[in-house]
């Protein structure tokens, strides 16, 4: 097809397109400024026309371009390509050049509206709003009557944040079209955004008597919701629900009314009615289940998930008949239960960590650790977190070794988890790996600049090394940004201060973090030692003791508990380092 149009091309181009030259056979030069005078060649134009038109179609836009631009040769007057041209232009992101030919058409002729309107479009794709308007201004002054152009100008003014101007625009469309849908839902909207609440009302029923929809009275609903007139929200669901009375929307948006209003009784009443018009039953039963743990009956919300797995297995049914077991501190029950889920289900995972900490809770440990072992060696990829939780559990175990294996198998499967990598990292510091740590959480921060754990890690390493002062400083501070209440991100910044020689601001920055994260002893320590450092001596002493007496609580509590061997080093280190300084200070004569 395309070679007919080359040899088509060639005979118009050679036989149709080159005019014949009446001085070159005798004529006057008044001849051939006639003859110029139309030198158009339609039948060329045409043909050319066909070309671009039909590579138009097939989205070939560099193809329509050149051969629109030929057809132009042949007639340079030929209006509906020259408005072509521009529009293939801006589908080839050559914005500037359509913009060009626009600006250069509508001089001559500027009443033309779909080139104005092409430019808008453009000057709107390049985030020039102003301009953009600026092209329907002059729209709607060549066509004063023409409201379309007016509704896309307020919408641009509402886009810019412009409300009283896209109110105007909206207020005009109204005085030429009292009956115009668009202009009072846009001016209702932007009436109850402004809080103009009894304007927003007016238009919102303006708009529903001219083109009534279900669609619309939820959206006022929503409106009566948040201004908590329940009343008036319940009366438009009523209102859909005489007309659609399958309206399932509707029906769940009274639902929410009336839970809002703890109208318990009318709650159940509709969702029973819900679920004998609802396509899924099952949901609305398993709403109506939690709706009885929120009321704490849960002897009806049992009995009811029974119900429903007795009708159909569902995995989300189990999940919440688990939980209520747990609750009840039936445990065995519990696990049974967690077991008929299938390992595609949504619910599978959560009900893997639930019965990981039921075997915990049960002291079950080697059987958590083999019923995670079996999950993870599925050829399915699965949640990071399994890894984490059965790393930790190995790492507590004293087992050492299989921890590192387990995050190392985690890491082959989420190369580009941050968090996995970072308990990778929590692990090697507890095993006193710093360096190795550090380069970990170095890399956590390269997958994601904004781990406000890593950030807090590096730069507390660096401070407590002395090193990197000003970059550590970056580092907490963006991680106090991230989590402005972690009283540990904090301590960390107080530290930093301190290393700095920054007492006062160490001082007022450690002591907002015990605020946060009161009672934790390596808080109360660096606390202290700002206090000694500014002179404070009585009541760095009184922290020093106060941290201690945490520690030997934590490590009497440990003992019981049978605390891994890294952690009563780790104690007996700070216990160590605390009556150190107790028995300076009191050297000293510090009472």
């Amino acid at each position: 097809f395309r070679s007919v149009f080359v040899l088509l091309g060639a005979v118009f181009f050679f036989f149709g397109c080159v005019p014949w030259d009446p001085v070159e056979q005798g004529g006057s030069r008044e001849d051939r400024a006639a003859l110029m005078k139309d030198s158009r060649d339609h039948s060329c134009s045409y043909f050319y026309f066909l070309w671009g038109r039909h590579a138009e179609l097939a989205a070939k836009h560099r193809e329509a371009l050149e051969a629109y631009e030929k057809a132009l040769i042949c007639d340079p007057a030929a209006d509906y390509i020259v408005r072509k041209i521009p529009l293939l232009l801006m589908r080839l992101n050559r914005d500037n050049e359509a913009i060009a030919k626009l600006d250069a058409y509508l001089i001559k002729h500027p009443q033309e509206t779909d080139s104005r309107m092409v430019l808008a479009k453009i000057y709107i794709r390049q985030g020039k709003l102003e301009h953009a308007a600026g092209q329907y201004l002059k729209i709607h002054q060549n066509n004063p009557d023409n409201t379309s152009v007016l509704l896309l100008l307020s919408e641009l003014y509402l886009a810019r944040g412009e409300h009283l101007l896209s109110r105007d625009s909206l207020q005009e469309i109204l005085k030429i079209d009292s009956e115009s849908y668009s202009a009072h839902l846009l001016l209702a909207r932007i009436y109850i955004v402004e809080e103009n609440f009894s304007s927003g009302y007016h238009h919102y029923q303006q708009a529903l008597s001219i083109n009534w929809s279900s669609e619309l009275l939820l959206e006022l609903a929503d409106v009566y919701i948040q201004q908590k007139k329940f009343k008036r929200a319940v009366k438009q669901y009523q209102i859909i629900l005489e007309r659609e009375e399958l309206n399932e929307d509707a029906r769940i948006g009274l639902i929410h009314v009336y839970l809002l209003q703890k109208k318990d009784k009318k709650v159940l009443a509709e969702l029973d009615r819900l679920k004998g018009v609802s396509n899924n039953p099952e949901q609305v039963d398993l709403t109506i289940v939690r709706l009885f743990v929120r009321w704490d009956q849960f002897d009806k919300a049992i009995a009811l998930l029974e119900d429903i797995l007795a009708k159909n297995d569902l995995a989300e049914a189990r999940y919440l008949l688990a939980i209520l077991h747990y609750r009840a501190e039936k445990y065995e029950q519990a696990m049974e239960v967690l077991r008929g889920i299938s390992s595609d289900a949504h619910e599978y995972e959560d009900g893997v960590f639930m019965m990981v900490r039921i075997m915990r809770e049960l002291n079950r440990y080697k059987e958590a650790m083999q019923l995670l072992e079996s999950i993870i060696s599925m050829e399915v990829e699965r949640n990071p977190d399994l890894y984490v939780l059965l790393a930790t559990m190995y790492q507590f175990d004293g087992q050492k070794e299989r921890a590192r294996a387990t995050y190392k198998r985690g890491l082959d499967s989420h190369p580009d988890n941050p968090d996995l990598l970072y308990e990778y990292g929590q692990f090697q510091e507890y095993f006193g790996e710093q360096d190795q740590a550090l380069e970990t959480m170095q890399e956590v921060i390269r997958q994601q600049p904004e781990h406000a754990g890593a950030l807090n890690y590096v730069g507390y390493t660096w401070a407590v090394r002395k090193i990197n002062l000003n970059k550590a400083f970056i580092y907490i501070s963006r991680a106090v940004d991230l989590k402005p209440e972690n009283g540990y991100i904090r301590d960390s910044l107080g530290w930093v201060y301190f290393q700095q020689g920054k007492l006062d601001e160490a001082l007022k920055t450690l002591e907002h973090a015990l605020q946060l994260s009161s009672g934790d002893p390596a808080i109360i320590d660096h606390l202290s030692d700002a206090y000694q450092a500014k002179g404070r001596l009585v009541e760095a002493l009184e922290g020093y003791r106060k941290a201690l007496v945490l520690y030997d609580e934590a490590a009497a509590e440990g003992k019981e508990n049978g605390q891994p061997e890294v952690e009563k080093e780790r104690n007996n280190r700070e216990r160590s380092l605390l009556t150190e300084k107790i028995r300076h200070l009191e050297a000293e004569g510090v009472e």
